[in-house]
């Protein structure tokens, strides 16, 4: 098989090789070697090929016959190239790659290799009978006589041979490939020549066309003489005469009495001998015919030839009795009708003839709505309905432009058969219109629909389908609606109002849906002609519901409406927020409900001022809108969005239909301020409940109520209020004497954001909410301040003659206010101490308020005023002003006062009372002095403390100086306070004062005086007599004044004279900062002088 295989190859190489050169050397002498003959004798020739005559010639040349010869190279160059030849199939897709050809084809070798191999090994390999061996040999020597090898050898060689046959032909294709642009041209002939043939083909099939066409438009010649004839004579004399004898016309009486014997004989026929049809048993005799009618249906007219009872009946005339008909009869159709019902007459009677009109009357009344559905869609109804013919049936679909399930009435005529189970009727069935309807593909079989059959009008029957279905899907969508207010809103408040399919047209049949909240109701409609839903009022949520109703045939319509009901409420009260300068706030979705079940919409509002912890929420569902104050948090942006997102972390719903009346939730402006100011209340009470429930104070929580003036229609919102026991808030576990001046029950009820309260803060202006803290005063409490504040204008605070308080808090909005109430409230308590020491001193109070506190502490003119002004947080130090500005002693001690009153210690404002009375004379004897050595300036004045200064004197006045100090002194239950003053020596300082000087001081240290008494090393003095001591010591020193030396001049050597005597230096603890309390700088001041033998208390002691 292999040396056939090499044969078999070595001969195909062969042959291709021979046919390659073959066909090169015919190409060859076609282009070359071929002679073509000329006009006039000459030839065009080879190459190098012969001439006439055996004359060599060369390219270029010819040779004509008679020996001369011309050189045409430049004609042949000037011709024309033909036109190229076109090359369409080139292009086309039919054309495969023959390179993708041989993969295949090595791919299915291959296949096919696996197919035989499995064949084989699949063989039943049973062993054949075999003659027995000898010597291990078979007698047959080496042939193979097995079934199964011979089956398997004749299978691998039917593959080789296909195989061999398909590589074959790739090996031709490949060899003829290389000169593929040759076969290609060939092609293009061939191509070209198949046009051209089809073209040819093509004309000579059109032209017969034509004229088997025009066959229609010959007209015949006209007989103009045959027609001049019988229009000029009456007679045709082509037409052949039968001869036949015109029978006698019938006189009137023949005619009369021949009518009557036919009514007779029709009268005695119908009513003695035919069993009538049931639908024909009304029936009237009159001119010799019997007229049946069939109610709805037609008129027939019959009569009979003789008076033989077994004659057939005849055909006279048929009339329909149903609108829109004809009541004249085409020729063609009266002929067809009379033919049929004569034969019905002969061989079924009237039976028969029942059968055969009735039907032909029923299927020329579904032509009849045929042609309506036609002219329907001619008009209004233009691709909306699609009428379409199945056998003897109409079918009608409406809303064809709907997507989904389509709707469609079949009107067809039925057997008249009742499937009715044990029923048996001895009457044959009469076929009738029957309608059958479908809607979204499935029959209806529980709704009838009685269509009026004796005026026919196919859009009155389709209208009622339509209405139908209209109600049906309007139905729905409120049952929907009414099972979602049942299921998900326990008071659901949702109207829905349908009415009866009977009392309204298919048009006006409309779904109207209606929450509190809207201004209109939603009124939902299906366009009868179209199937369009239609929603009005027209907004953008009624806009885009409709898009999905009409686009999408699986949506739930009763969720939708609810929904879209809910919208409309939202985009309201959108409109209305914008007006108040609401932010809308953009919450990731959450599968989670936020605000429970039931809700469709929701919308959270940021309003102008709350902080960003809080914002004001809207949910509608069909129960309603309900407003909620939430609680928000930030959370962190995740690695893929680094946005920050928020998230509702609590929610609190807001009492409005509790509060506001159901006639003014009209989502107007001011009920949605109404609805601010409840959840600036709910926010409030929810802060302060939750910081009261973390100190474990008790507390109640009143919900707001709403109630209205007598007599006024105007209604009043009520905020709500929190009570909460005194005594656990403001009872000080380290004060173990504290007693609750307040009864035991503290009521606080916010009132909304101050209109224009706003205090900058680290992050920007932050939102204060006014509370009013009411409650009253223990028996016997407060009654000095009681009687200040019962006729003060002070509008954060106010009393009455019961004991009654009112306070007013403002607060940062969100956050907790327990410490401010409680610092409002001892500060309260504060001002009543300070009051009632004030009045104790004597002191004159000209303002009492929360805000500042006003006294005159002296009435010798000029009148001398303090006022404390008291800080708005409560905690602040309080700021001292002095009045007069300008001549007020105390201006020298004013921070020291205000230090003195802003102290801790709890007599802090009765030692800053005290002080003003104490230091007001000496004060003013140090500005006397003062003002006597103004010019030139010969004394300072030096303030150690608010009750300790220093008097030095400088030249030329001996310089010396001198301490003034307060110190007490404790007598009994009492401490006594004096002025001490004493000469203060300075170690720095080697100049000793003047001899009459120091006598002076001697006998001024051993005097006394009203109001003083000297001690031998000083003087003490009360208040009295201080100021005569301070002059008495003034004039001692300007007594002892020293004249001024004049100084050298200079001298040459730079010299510098000598400074004048500087002031002793002040002692340590004066050159300190005053940074300690005021209760320390009064004890500076109590501090006795070093070498004093007993220490005196260090502060002053109340009775």
């Amino acid at each position: 098989m292999d040396e056939q295989s090499r044969v078999g190859s070595q001969e195909l190489k062969k042959d291709r090789s021979n046919a390659q050169e073959g066909g090169a050397r015919s190409l060859a002498h076609t282009a070359s070697g071929h002679a073509h003959a000329l006009p006039n004798g000459q030839v065009w020739p080879g190459e190098n090929g012969m001439g006439p005559d055996g004359l060599p010639v060369t390219h270029g040349q010819i040779v004509a016959l008679n020996g001369e010869h011309a050189d045409i190279s430049m004609d042949f160059a000037r011709s024309e190239d033909p036109p190229r030849i076109e090359q369409p199939w080139r292009n086309e897709d039919s054309n495969k790659h023959l390179g993708k050809l041989m993969d295949r084809l090595a791919q299915q070798c291959y296949i096919d290799l696996n197919k035989t191999l499995t064949e084989m090994t699949a063989q039943d390999d049973a062993a054949a009978v075999v003659a027995p061996k000898v010597n291990g040999l078979s007698a047959q020597g080496l042939i193979d006589t097995s079934e199964v090898s011979l089956r398997k050898k004749r299978m691998l060689m039917d593959f080789a041979h296909d195989q061999r046959d398909r590589f074959t032909k790739t090996l031709v294709l490949s060899d003829w490939s290389r000169n593929a642009e040759e076969m290609a041209n060939i092609i293009d002939v061939r191509v070209w020549q198949e046009t051209q043939r089809n073209a040819y083909t093509f004309a000579a099939n059109a032209i017969a066309a034509t004229k088997f066409k025009s066959v229609g438009f010959k007209v015949p010649a006209p007989n103009n003489d045959g027609a001049m004839e019988v229009l000029g004579t009456g007679k045709a004399s082509w037409v052949p005469d039968m001869g036949y004898l015109p029978p006698k016309r019938l006189t009137a009486k023949q005619l009369l009495k021949t009518l009557k014997n036919m009514n007779v004989t029709l009268a005695t026929r119908l009513n003695l001998h035919e069993e009538l049809p049931p639908h024909m048993n009304d029936f009237s005799i009159a001119n010799g015919r019997a007229t049946f009618t069939v109610p709805g249906e037609f008129d027939v007219d019959l009569s009979v030839a003789d008076e033989e009872t077994t004659s057939p009946f005849y055909f006279i005339d048929f009339r329909f009795l149903f609108s829109p008909s004809s009541n004249d009869l085409n020729e063609h159709i009266r002929a067809h009708l009379e033919f049929q019902t004569n034969r019905a007459l002969a061989s079924k009677s009237l039976q028969g003839c029942y059968d055969f009109l009735h039907t032909f009357v029923l299927t020329h009344k579904i032509n009849v709505l045929r042609s309506q559905g036609a002219e329907l869609i001619r008009e209004e109804w233009f691709d909306c309905i699609k009428v379409e013919n199945m056998r003897r049936n109409l079918v009608v679909h409406y809303w064809a432009s709907m997507p989904g399930p389509k709707n469609w009435i079949e009107i067809g005529i039925s057997s008249g058969k009742k499937h009715t189970a044990g029923t048996v009727t001895s009457r044959n069935p009469t076929p009738r219109l029957s309608v059958r309807w479908f809607r979204k593909g499935q029959e209806v079989t529980d709704e009838i629909l009685d269509f009026d059959w004796q005026t026919l009008s196919l859009k009155k029957c389709l209208m009622m389908v339509i209405g139908m279905h209209c109600f049906g899907k309007l139905g729905v969508a409120r049952d929907g609606l009414h099972t979602l207010a049942t299921e998900n809103a326990a008071n659901a408040v949702v109207e829905v109002e349908l009415p009866l399919f009977e009392t309204v047209a298919p048009e006006d049949c409309a779904l109207q849906l209606h929450l509190p909240s809207m201004k209109k109701p939603l009124i939902v409609r299906l366009e009868p002609v179209t199937g369009l839903f239609s929603i009005s009022p027209a907004t953008n949520a009624t806009v885009h519901s409709e898009r999905i109703l009409n686009s999408d045939p699986q949506v739930d319509v009763a969720r939708l409406l609810a929904s879209l009901s809910c919208a409309v409420v939202q985009e309201r009260i959108r409109k209305q927020a914008e007006l108040l300068d609401w932010q809308v706030v953009r919450l990731p979705v959450s599968a989670k409900p936020i605000f429970g079940q039931g809700v469709l919409q929701q919308t959270i509002f940021s309003a102008p001022g709350w902080c960003q912890q809080w914002a004001l929420a809207v949910s509608c569902g069909l129960g309603g809108e309900r407003w909620w104050a939430v609680q928000l948090s930030e959370s962190k942006p995740s690695e893929s969005s680094k946005t920050v997102a928020k998230e509702v972390i609590a929610t609190r719903e807001l009492p409005v239909k509790d509060v506001l009346s159901e006639k003014v939730l009209d989502a107007s402006r001011a009920t949605l301020l109404d609805i601010e100011r409840l959840a600036v209340a709910e926010v409030s009470s929810t802060v302060l409940s939750q910081q009261l429930r973390s100190m474990r104070i008790p507390h109640q929580v009143e919900k707001p109520v709403a109630f209205a003036n007598d007599g006024v229609d105007a209604r009043q919102v009520s905020t709500g209020a929190v009570y909460l026991q005194f005594a656990a808030l403001m009872r000080d576990v380290r004060d173990k004497s504290w007693e609750a001046w307040a009864t035991d029950s503290v009521r606080i009820s916010p009132k909304g954001i101050e209109a224009s309260s706003e205090e900058m803060t680290a992050d920007g202006k932050q939102t204060l909410v006014r509370h009013d803290l009411r409650l009253n005063l223990a028996p016997g409490k407060m009654k000095r301040l009681q009687q200040l504040l019962s006729n003060s204008r002070d509008r954060d605070v106010a009393m009455n003659g019961h004991g009654g308080l009112a306070l007013r808090l403002r607060s940062p909005f969100g956050e907790p206010f327990v410490e401010h109430i409680r610092t409002r409230l001892r500060n309260l308590e504060r001002l009543d101490r300070y009051v009632t020491t004030l009045q104790k001193m004597h002191y004159s109070l000209t303002t009492v308020s929360m805000a500042k506190l006003s006294f005159a502490y002296s009435d010798i003119a000029p009148v001398l005023h303090a006022q404390l002004a008291f800080a708005s947080n409560g905690t602040g130090p309080m700021r001292l002003k002095l009045e007069p500005a300008d001549s007020n002693p105390h201006q020298r001690i004013r921070v020291m006062l205000e230090q003195c009153v802003n102290g801790t210690a709890k007599e802090a404002f009765q030692l800053f009372a005290q002080l003003l009375t104490f230091t007001l004379p000496t004060l003013q004897a140090l500005e006397r002095i003062e003002s006597i050595h103004m010019a030139p300036r010969k004394v300072i004045i030096r303030i150690r403390g608010a009750a300790w200064y220093s008097l030095a004197y400088k030249a030329p006045l001996p310089a010396c100086a001198f301490s003034i100090r307060l110190r007490p002194k404790r007598q009994g239950n009492k401490t006594i306070a004096h002025w001490h003053v004493e000469h203060t020596k300075d170690q720095t300082d080697s100049a000793a004062i003047p001899e009459e000087l120091a006598k002076g001081l001697k006998a001024l240290w051993q005097a006394k005086g009203k109001g003083w008494v000297g001690v031998g090393s000083g003087a003490i003095a009360d208040t009295t007599g201080i100021g005569a001591v301070l002059e008495k010591l003034d004039e001692l020193v300007r007594a002892s004044e020293v004249p001024l030396i004049a100084p050298e001049p200079e001298k040459p050597t730079g010299a510098v004279s000598k400074l004048p005597e500087q002031p002793p230096p002040l002692p340590p603890q004066a050159k300190e900062p005053q940074k300690k309390p005021a209760e320390e700088l009064a004890a500076k001041a109590a501090k006795p002088p070093a070498g004093a033998k007993k220490k005196e208390p260090e502060y002053i002691e109340l009775d």
